[in-house]
């Protein structure tokens, strides 16, 4: 059974994504603010619980002057209140060391605040506390400071402060983020989804346009630049380029590899069709010459195929990207076996062949030494195949030093090539005159394969040829500089 894959497009995908990381940020910045906001309301309220303290202290530094306890002084402080608590949510409270309630502030009422002896030790030491506690029905924040009266410690004085409005005030600030944030993150999300997919409208034709080519095999058609791509220098427009180019080279691929099939085939068809047509005139017995003739037409026919399977199975090494060896040989030797090797052919058809690889003992490069014999002896042999006979066929081999490469040539005196056709000379199954190649035994791969060679080799190879002037086919190699022969 095959797994069910939740497929989501991208466009919502970046529209979360960015949804996300725009409430991670709300969420930051609302921690920060809220936590700041609350940090300095409760400094405000114990600065103002400080500030309210001293002025209890004050107040009673004036008033009491030598009464030196606790209780005596509530008792002037409910004939005298201090002003200072008579706003709401503002509350006093006066005890003595021993933590007993003597005297509180009017807005009070029946109400008390809370006592915790420790802090209650804490002030009584000089040190000044803070807490927060349930009275009635609000949460107030309470400070314990040590009271004092003619310079003795003699209560403890605590004065509280309401944190309703604070509590209020940080509720609405709460419920503005969330307001505000969930507003931010719904403009988002339709913002973003909005402009996601107008930047991605772009990639959607490029999609469908590459469905459609991979339906209908239309390798002519393209994406239009001049619309949604216009003036777009971004990564979407050369993904639309790129993906022209693509396109073109793919047709030009395909195209190519249909024609090489269709060449395959028609050469592969031609030496089995007449193989199997000799093979049936055989199986009905025959004089012995016509039977002799019928054999060495088949073992021709044969051999031709074998070699044609061979360059074949060369090709796709080529396209398979096998790369030839590298290997300290000598050029000069490689030219001379060569060079023996079609002077029986030459003389064979009729023709003169010649070598000049005058004062060079050696050519030293780093290549393959089959394949490079292999390219020279495919020049030799097209040479030798479209000269006519009495004609001549030159093979020459220099250094040159400036940069150091050997360059071999093969010059022939035949019929040449027009202007028109020199470009596809090296083009698989490419022939000038198909009819005259086929019947000279040529099959259209050998100048592809000694492309494909010298091209491993890091080489070049050119060609000129005029009609009836005969033809030159010049490569290239680098040679390995270190062991130049002396000049």
């Amino acid at each position: 059974m095959f797994r069910k894959v939740f497929y989501l497009p991208i466009r919502w995908r970046l529209t979360a994504w960015f949804v996300e990381l725009l409430a991670a940020v709300l969420l930051l910045f609302g921690l920060i603010f809220y936590f700041t906001l609350q940090t300095n309301f409760l400094a405000r309220i114990d600065e103002s619980l400080n500030r309210r303290a001293d002025e209890v202290q004050s107040r009673l530094d004036l008033i009491t002057k030598n009464i030196p306890n606790a209780q005596e002084i509530a008792l002037i402080l409910e004939n005298d209140p201090v002003n200072e608590f008579a706003e709401p949510g503002l509350y006093a409270q006066i005890l003595d060391r021993t933590g007993r309630v003597q005297g509180d502030s009017a807005s009070l009422g029946k109400a008390r605040l809370p006592i915790d002896p420790a802090l209650i030790e804490s002030a009584l030491n000089g040190q000044f506390s803070l807490s927060e506690a349930q009275v009635s029905s609000e949460r107030v924040r309470i400070r314990y400071t040590a009271l004092t009266a003619g310079g003795q410690v003699v209560g403890v004085l605590q004065v509280g402060e309401s944190l309703k409005p604070f509590n209020e005030t940080l509720g609405r600030v709460r419920g503005l983020l969330f307001l505000v944030g969930g507003v931010a993150l719904l403009v988002a999300a339709v913002g973003g989804w909005f402009l996601t997919r107008r930047a991605l409208r772009p990639v959607v034709r490029v999609t469908e346009t590459a469905r459609r080519i991979a339906r209908t095999r239309d390798f002519d058609e393209r994406i239009p630049l001049s619309n949604s791509f216009k003036g777009r220098f971004d990564e979407i427009g050369d993904l639309a380029a790129t993906f022209n180019h693509m396109i073109e080279e793919l047709g030009r691929v395909f195209d190519t590899n249909r024609q090489f099939m269709a060449d395959t085939s028609h050469e592969l068809r031609t030496p089995l069709t007449i193989i199997q047509g000799n093979l049936d005139v055989l199986s009905r017995g025959l004089p012995p010459a016509e039977s002799q003739e019928a054999l060495d037409e088949t073992r021709e026919e044969a051999t031709r195929l074998s070699r044609l399977v061979g360059d074949l199975l060369l090709l796709a090494q080529a396209d398979a990207g096998l790369t030839v060896e590298r290997l300290p040989v000598d050029l000069a030797a490689i030219t001379r076996q060569s060079f023996r090797r079609a002077e029986g052919l030459a003389v064979t058809s009729g023709k003169t062949l010649h070598l000049k690889i005058e004062r060079l003992d050696e050519a030293p490069i780093l290549g393959d030494e089959y394949r490079l014999g292999q390219v020279v002896f495919n020049l030799l042999e097209n040479a030798i195949r479209y000269t006519p006979d009495g004609g001549s066929v030159t093979l020459s081999l220099e250094v040159l030093r400036g940069p150091p490469v050997a360059r071999l040539s093969v010059r022939d005196t035949g019929v040449g090539i027009s202007l028109e056709h020199l470009p596809h000379l090296f083009e698989r199954f490419y022939r000038v005159d198909k009819a005259r190649s086929r019947a000279l035994g040529g099959s259209g791969l050998g100048l592809a394969i000694v492309k494909y060679i010298v091209d491993a080799h890091g080489g070049q190879v050119a060609v000129q040829s005029e009609p009836g002037q005969g033809s030159v086919f010049t490569l290239t190699l680098p040679l390995r500089a270190s062991n130049l022969p002396p000049s």
